[in-house]
């Protein structure tokens, strides 16, 4: 009778283990990480002005469009080979870093000020520019191409910005 005791008695305790770890790995593996902060919104402009608090009208085809609190991102094709991302926020972020999300280190980092005089700051080597940063009257703004832009492409991307929200 012992053993029958001790037998169901080890069952069960095994059982209650087993279960118990089971569900604290389900809740452990739920919460790591943070959860992603941007709102997918395809061409949405009107979603990522919701998540963001602010609009960007920019207008191009071929967009993708997400947001979060205080950051509008629109992505486009620049070419068949380029992408641009441009990223629009409110308020000056990420002082150190900009709000590009691009952190890989460049070897130039400089200030370019375009022939209409409007300066940028620039992540870029001798050929390409990798990352621009501008400040406008109604928000901050970065560029972004990972295969790199020149001067040139940035002065017609900072146009089509330009005239989308003055």
């Amino acid at each position: 009778m012992r053993r029958i005791f001790w037998a169901i008695f080890l069952l069960f305790f095994t059982f209650c283990i087993t279960a118990c770890t089971a569900d604290d790995v389900a809740n452990k593996s739920a919460k790591i990480g943070m959860p992603n902060p941007w709102t997918d919104c395809n061409e949405d402009l009107d979603c990522a002005k919701r998540a963001a608090g602010f609009g960007f009208p920019l207008k191009l085809s071929e967009i993708k469009v997400r947001a979060m609190k205080d950051i509008i991102e629109i992505t486009y094709p620049l070419d068949e080979a380029r992408i641009i991302t441009i990223r629009k926020a409110a308020e000056e972020l990420y002082n150190k870093t900009g709000i590009s999300g691009d952190y890989n280190n460049y070897p130039i980092k400089d200030k370019m000020i375009l022939k209409n005089g409007v300066e940028f700051l620039t992540r870029r080597d001798e050929n390409l520019i990798y990352v621009a940063y501008f400040g406008a009257q109604d928000g901050f703004y970065s560029i972004n191409c990972t295969k790199g832009i020149t001067k040139q492409e940035l002065e017609k991307i900072y146009e089509i910005i330009a005239a989308v929200e003055n």
